[in-house]
């Protein structure tokens, strides 16, 4: 809030003191523009400091906004931490610190000691080729997205002509597809069948210490493994319900509905500035009742079982959140599980799920089982999105099961794994003039 003070020469005149706080400077200064502001002297002194406030409101959002820059003189990294902080109040704080981490990491160093109205299309482009090596694809497009928005707003203020962004060509890795990755729905199916099946893990030679602190050796061993419940839990409802992966975090036990099988989504799990906690879920559409597949029920039951006989095998030592039934997902001591610990097991899973396909073959063919493709965990997500699509819901309920804010968010993701599966249809449809030709 910028202070505003009237001032009144002997003469009469009078004008109006403005201070503005510009925020800080990176070493924690604050940083601020003095204004002197003649008002109307005919004016009543109440209409001179309503001009004055006025002034001072128009002239704090400009240099917020930065009409004031000088784009000759403004260096990129300066220009680059005031975008920062002029957009921090509208976006959500996990936004805000991937973007600072982002120009940190590697935007300002490569940028540092250029005038930002000096950068041209060139540069933008020698900037993404020092990324090839070290980013995928995806990554690189993160960092093309924060340059963009920096040199599209320094045009919105007149300070560049052409952001250099715009027509900046991204390197593409040989080796990488940009596309969607996700599972077919007969990869869904398998992957659902490898989450009930039982591996055998070898653990090599290692040390170990008794309860009196005494080491001892453990030799090599083999024991059969099989997924814990709250995994299944975890993967068939990202799989079969959409949800994001912070939204899943996010459940309680209440926010189940049995009776009526369904899932209530009212929050996420995210970075905040307390760190990872509780926010509001991405956009408003966000907030939705999803219906549970009948087949999923039995599952979420038997988890429900196991978790309170856990909780109660603890007693006092219990961790957990107690409110609302207490969270779904957890550590062994009840704590909220980690954000990383459900990515981590799902990509570990995939791999020994693979490499037991590759030691069985014959077992594996029989039983209608191939190797998959290593998916990230928002891919699940996307994996609902085109079964759903798959089995022809609607766009509109797809888009409400995804918690979308609009349809045409759905349609400008998953176009092209839709009409991918034009193929599906156009069999239908043969099969359907077949039967009835």
């Amino acid at each position: 809030m910028a202070s505003v003070k009237r001032v009144e020469y002997k003469s009469g005149r009078v004008v109006y003191r403005i201070v503005i706080c510009q925020g800080y400077d990176k070493k924690g200064n604050k940083l601020v523009k003095n204004l002197t502001y003649s008002v109307n002297q005919s004016a009543t002194p109440k209409q001179q400091e309503r001009e004055a406030k006025k002034y001072a409101m128009d002239m704090e959002d400009k240099l917020k906004y930065g009409y004031d820059y000088n784009a000759e003189k403004m260096s990129f990294e300066d220009f680059a931490y005031k975008w920062l902080e002029s957009v921090k109040d509208n976006i959500a704080y996990g936004t805000y610190a991937g973007y600072k981490q982002v120009l940190e990491s590697r935007i300002i160093p490569y940028f540092k000691g250029n005038k930002i109205a000096h950068i041209k299309t060139p540069h933008i482009e020698a900037f993404y080729r020092t990324l090839v090596d070290d980013y995928s694809a995806g990554t690189i497009k993160r960092f093309a997205n924060v340059l963009n928005l920096i040199f599209k707003t320094a045009k919105r203020y007149s300070m560049i002509e052409n952001n250099p962004c715009q027509d900046a060509q991204k390197p593409k890795r040989k080796d990488e597809d940009e596309g969607l990755k996700f599972f077919t729905p007969k990869q869904a199916l398998m992957f659902m069948k490898s989450l009930d099946m039982s591996y055998e893990v070898t653990y090599k030679g290692h040390q170990r210490i008794d309860d009196t602190g005494k080491p001892y050796y453990v030799n090599e061993y083999t024991e059969s493994y099989t997924v814990p419940t709250q995994y299944k839990v975890f993967f068939t409802l990202s799989l079969f319900c959409g949800f994001r992966k912070g939204e899943t975090l996010a459940l309680h036990w209440n926010d189940i509905d049995f009776k009526e099988k369904k899932i209530s989504i009212s929050k996420s799990v995210g970075m905040t500035e307390n760190g990872f906690d509780y926010k509001e879920p991405k956009t408003k559409k966000s907030v939705r009742k999803v219906s549970i597949p009948d087949d999923v029920i039995p599952l979420l039951k038997q988890y429900h079982f196991e978790y309170i006989q856990t909780r109660f095998s603890h007693g006092t030592a219990w961790q957990g959140d107690l409110s609302n039934g207490g969270n779904l997902f957890i550590q062994a001591d009840g704590k909220l599980m980690g954000h990383t610990t459900p990515y981590q097991y799902f990509t570990k899973h995939l791999h020994r799920y693979n490499e037991w396909v590759q030691n069985n073959p014959d077992k594996a063919k029989a039983e209608g089982l191939e190797e998959l493709p290593i998916i990230p965990l928002h891919g699940l997500r996307h994996s609902c999105a085109t079964l759903l699509n798959y089995l022809e819901v609607n766009i509109i309920e797809i888009s409400k099961t995804l918690g979308h804010s609009t349809c045409s968010t759905t349609m400008n993701i998953y176009a092209h794994s839709f009409e991918e599966q034009q193929e599906e249809v156009a069999t239908k449809v043969n099969e359907f003039l077949r039967l009835n030709a």
